[in-house]
């Protein structure tokens, strides 16, 4: 359940087009958009929290959140299902 195809699916969905285009702005496309808003709402909630830190620094936490999004996923579809 915490590592099954959907979690797998969701999560690489969530941060594969994302890194892609952070790594080349010209590879970012329209498929990022849900997890630059993962992205962009973990790092406001962390630089009101800890103005002092660099933003590179939130990629841990958008890590583990969008896993925790999948998760989700996963367990609401095996639940549906």
């Amino acid at each position: 359940m915490f590592a099954g195809r959907v979690v797998v699916t969701v999560f690489s969905l969530l941060t594969i087009p994302l890194v892609v285009g952070s790594l080349d702005g010209r590879l970012l496309t329209p498929l990022a958009y849900p997890g630059y808003l993962v992205m962009m709402i973990g790092s406001s909630v962390g630089s009101y929290l800890f103005p002092n830190y660099a933003l590179w620094l939130f990629w841990a936490p958008f890590l583990l959140g969008s896993y925790a999004v999948a998760v989700v996923a996963g367990i609401g579809y095996r639940t549906v299902r």
